[in-house]
């Protein structure tokens, strides 16, 4: 007999911030099963039984690490505005997603959205990398917390 398959969730209709990337695209269709990013894709993703999130246009993003804060504290907001000043709003996101993950000895499995990487990611209401703000605020512009596959806040559906 065969296992019953893993939850299916496909992302559509959002702006995609992969750090690597260094910019905002759209386009994009992402397809996470369980706790893992199944697929990242420009073209449309088949998945009929698939749960499906429309973001609105929104911003797609991996969730961040900044390796033991999250997002939602104040502390992060504090450090984020602090490093503003001298630093590009995409080179903090990277250090939040990327380079968080490269500390933690998980390079393309955390602050990625590339297929294979865990499905942690956040959905945010409006462009992060001309306003950083929209990252703290307990949470209040996230329209979506998803980690490892589970829906932590949706206001989407």
């Amino acid at each position: 007999m065969k296992p019953p398959m893993s939850q299916q969730i496909l992302f559509r209709n959002f702006e995609l911030l992969e750090p690597s990337f260094g910019e905002l695209r759209g386009g994009y269709q992402l397809l996470v099963e369980g706790d893992t990013v199944k697929q990242l894709s420009e073209t449309p993703i088949k998945a009929s039984e698939a749960d499906v999130i429309d973001c609105g246009r929104r911003t797609l993003m991996p969730g961040l690490i900044d390796c033991h804060v999250h997002a939602i504290h104040s502390e992060v907001n504090v450090r984020f505005t602090i490093r503003q000043e001298v630093v590009s709003p995409i080179e903090i996101i990277r250090s939040a997603t990327m380079i968080g993950a490269e500390v933690l000895r998980v390079p393309g499995k955390v602050g990625t959205l590339q297929a294979g990487a865990f499905s942690d990611a956040i959905v945010v209401d409006g462009n992060p990398l001309k306003d950083l703000a929209l990252l703290g605020d307990q949470g209040k512009h996230l329209s979506v917390i998803m980690k490892a596959g589970i829906l932590h806040k949706n206001r989407l559906n």
